[in-house]
């Protein structure tokens, strides 16, 4: 028998201000619970597994308290809070995947769980890529993200005829964002990308992918100046992806070539503040006959496997790089308490690409 620690929603969540993260006040939005966990319980077809590390994710938030139920159906009150990760089996029902093997989906913020042996989960090698967390940075949904806005959305060709190009990146020192460098850098031989970060360690940060990346930082007070010399000018851009709006979006438009293409894919400035939700130059998209594209990778996966391949193709070649691709804060044991407020470091920029919570220590 297991003692499963799980945080539920408590109180139910406003999408468009911050949750309370008073925990053990009566208005907390999470609320950290003991579950009894045996082999007895697991049915055929199902699995005791055990949580090895938590993906921090900004579509959390929608995820458990949306305004849009074309996104998600948002979570009742003492449901888990929903949450991507790696888990290992402890106990197996089904001859699909045995005990200790590693699987990567949907687990939640729960430390053991009893699962289906759904094709939501996929098994994970600690070969594949040198560390286990990987397949939740270099080889995570967040990847595929980067994938699909660069195949399918800005749908640059990988010939020469896509080469040399000018790429605009806000939240660049994020998840998506330090994975859109590379591949553009890398893969599509770009010419210039102009990298938005918050904050001089995370411009470093982002400059240090390659020469060609000019970092520009947005809490300094001359970000607008420094953005327009950074790009040389308005109508330099040819491609913009942006995981901000607000503000910067508003900027990064008039920095676009006519016809230039941006995708969004999303708007974290406007999480906790949803005036920031606000488009204000979008008589641009007219004038500059701009293509404008949301994007959900979700909407890719019967593409999953294809895109995995190539995705670990690029990590065997260099192309996209493990090291320092993730910021991991450590839950194990009585830390477990922590995985709220670690969630939370996502909309106070506390990471350097992927933000990962360690849950087990063995």
């Amino acid at each position: 028998m297991v003692i499963a620690k799980q945080w539920v929603l408590k109180n139910e969540a406003d999408p468009n201000t911050d949750f309370n993260f008073e925990m053990g006040t009566s208005g907390s939005t999470f609320e950290m619970v003991d579950v009894e966990l045996s082999t007895e319980q697991v049915k055929e077809g199902q699995l005791l597994v055990q949580t090895e590390y938590l993906s921090n994710d900004p579509a959390q938030k929608f995820w458990i308290s949306s305004s849009d139920k074309n996104y998600a159906a948002g979570v009742a009150i003492g449901e888990v809070i929903p949450a991507r990760g790696i888990v290992k089996v402890l106990f197996s029902k089904t001859e699909k995947f045995k005990q200790g093997e590693f699987l990567v989906g949907p687990i939640g913020w729960r430390t053991h769980a009893i699962i289906d042996d759904s094709d939501a989960y996929r098994k994970v090698s600690l070969e594949a890529v040198g560390e286990l967390w990987g397949h939740l940075s270099v080889l995570g949904s967040t990847a595929l993200t980067a994938y699909f806005i660069f195949k399918d959305y800005l749908q640059v060709p990988q010939d020469e005829s896509g080469h040399h190009k000018v790429f605009l990146i806000s939240g660049a020192a994020g998840s998506v964002g330090s994975l859109c460098i590379q591949l553009a850098l890398n893969v599509y031989k770009a010419s210039k990308v102009i990298a938005i970060a918050g904050g001089a360690e995370k411009v470093k940060y982002v400059e240090s992918f390659g020469d060609k990346v000019v970092g520009v930082d947005y809490k300094d007070p001359d970000f607008k100046k420094n953005l327009l010399a950074a790009s040389g000018g308005v109508n330099t851009v040819d491609y913009f992806i942006d995981n901000v709006g607000g503000d910067i979006l508003d900027v990064g438009v008039d920095l676009l070539k006519v016809r230039a293409v941006i995708t969004i894919c999303g708007s974290i400035s406007g999480y906790t503040d949803s005036s920031k939700f606000v488009f204000k130059n979008s008589s641009r998209i007219l004038t500059k006959r701009l293509t404008m594209r949301g994007m959900l990778v979700t909407d890719h996966a019967s593409e999953f496997p294809a895109a995995m391949a190539k995705l670990a193709s690029y990590v065997k070649s260099g192309q996209i790089s493990l090291e320092n691709s993730a910021t991991i804060r450590d839950a194990t044991g009585e830390a477990f308490k922590d995985v709220p407020l670690i969630w939370r470091g996502l909309f106070q920029g506390i990471n350097k690409g992927k933000l990962i919570t360690k849950v087990s220590s063995t």
